[in-house]
């Protein structure tokens, strides 16, 4: 069943009760994202979103990541309640990335679409939950693009499904299909914006100043970069960029040099703090603020010529109104998941309660240092444990300044001591650390066994939360 407006017969009519006041807003709503616009933006989304999946795949298969990321380490930082979580062995985890890459292709190219979207969500989800060490906002974003990839029907329109026959071609889809890709982006940079809305960021320029002097190597630029008014210009239009780039999008008179700054600011960015295929997917993503049509005003040969070969080629792409309760669905949840720190005690930068999908984009610098001290009940010897002694150096870099995975390593050095024949250990830690800068602070409570809590979403009262800076 597709979402379609019809009118009741006046008979009926008569004999309907009055509509709620609301009603008619609903339906002015309804009947706008029904309208029929150009496939065109759609369908590039699609490609390019595809394009960079391949891309991504190859190259973290080229700088050998699956090997140190995934096969090396001995254990892994999972999250809470996806201990089952574990790489493939040699060579089926290089397996799993090649597959990825045929899947982004075949999304690309619009072969079997949605088998193929769903496949590569799944598959990149799996990949992503394998380590909580590796979580990246840009990951999260792939999951949720690739998502709204899965429910919307974007394989009408320059795709070897409608070529092939197996879809409808189609020159038109509803508008709320628009919508919903813009929202999707959205979303990212206005959750962006407000996590900047903090002293650290506006008033210290931090963690903005300790990068960008850490970057003074850079040719030209470089002696620039240790400027403090530099940081502070780069902060505060940080912030103005995030919070106010989608209007200037929606707005078709400063479209242009709205999306000119998109580029300037993802190129610079990409530059400057090295975020991996980000800055692409933003470039690529946020094309979709222009007219549906840009595309074939271009000119492209392959739509006329597919226009010309299908009689219902105009006729638009209809949306299942499933689709459409699960679209809501997702956005619901895109809504509440960076606000749900406000649920938990003290500063979410410092305890990083809600942070995992917040879009809390390059806010916070930490270093740290941990220190685990162990205690057999049985015979009441103590002795320390360095993380290392579990983890690698990049899985240690972050568990020593994130809660949530100085937690997790505490469980792992109780397995470690349970395997060599000292069960029921208590593990307790350590920790300092420093924020955007400051003098180190006590995290985590010293006197609290770690391995008696278990792992879950409810608030850690271990946390020092009053320790968090200002």
């Amino acid at each position: 069943m597709t979402l379609t407006a019809t009118a009741p017969a006046d008979s009926e009519a008569q004999n309907r009760v009055a509509p709620h006041p609301a009603w008619p807003k609903y339906r002015r709503l309804a009947d706008a994202a029904r309208r029929p616009v150009a496939a065109d933006s759609v369908a590039v989304f699609r490609i390019g979103f595809g394009l960079l999946a391949v891309y991504s795949s190859v190259r973290f298969l080229a700088k050998g990541w699956v090997d140190r990321l995934y096969l090396e380490p001995e254990h892994h930082l999972t999250y809470p309640g996806f201990g089952w979580v574990q790489p493939w062995p040699s060579p089926w985890m290089h397996l799993h990335v090649v597959v990825l890459a045929l899947l982004g292709a075949c999304i690309a190219l619009g072969y079997r679409h949605r088998l193929a979207a769903a496949l590569f969500v799944v598959g990149f989800a799996y990949a992503e939950l394998i380590d909580a060490a590796l979580y990246l906002n840009h990951y999260w974003f792939v999951t949720l693009a690739g998502l709204l990839l899965v429910l919307l029907p974007v394989h009408h329109r320059w795709s070897l499904d409608a070529w092939q026959g197996r879809v409808r071609a189609a020159r038109f889809v509803p508008a709320g299909m628009v919508w919903a890709l813009r929202a999707q982006l959205a979303v990212v940079y206005l959750f962006a914006g407000v996590a900047k809305l903090n002293g650290d960021w506006l008033l210290r320029a931090q963690p903005m100043r300790l990068w960008l002097a850490d970057r003074t190597h850079i040719p030209i630029v470089g002696p620039l970069l240790d400027e403090p008014l530099l940081a502070y210009a780069a902060s505060w239009a940080g912030a103005f960029f995030d919070l106010t780039i989608v209007g200037w999008l929606l707005w078709r008179r400063s479209r242009p040099w709205a999306y000119a700054a998109v580029v300037g600011f993802h190129l610079i960015t990409g530059v400057l703090f090295q975020i991996g295929v980000f800055p692409w997917m933003m470039i690529l993503g946020t094309l979709v603020f222009f007219a549906p049509d840009w595309p074939s005003r271009l000119r492209w040969g392959f739509s006329r010529s597919l226009s010309s070969s299908t009689p219902d080629f105009g006729r638009a792409v209809g949306v299942a109104r499933p689709v459409v309760v699960l679209l809501i669905v997702l956005a619901v949840v895109q809504l509440v998941l960076p606000l749900r720190h406000y649920a938990y005690p003290g500063n979410v930068r410092w305890t990083e309660e809600g942070y995992y999908g917040a879009w809390r984009v390059m806010v916070t610098e930490k270093a740290g240092y941990a220190q685990y001290r162990i205690t057999d009940p049985t015979t009441g010897s103590t002795w320390q444990a360095h993380p290392r002694l579990v983890l690698t150096d990049w899985q240690a870099e972050q568990a020593d300044v994130r809660p949530d995975l100085i937690h997790a390593t505490a469980h792992l050095l109780a397995q470690h001591y349970e395997n060599e024949g000292k069960p029921d250990v208590e593990v307790r830690a350590d920790v300092w650390v420093s924020m955007n800068g400051r003098p180190p602070r006590r995290m985590v409570d010293p006197t609290v066994d770690l391995v008696a809590i278990p792992r879950n979403l409810s608030p850690s009262k271990w946390i020092l939360a009053n320790s968090a800076p200002p």
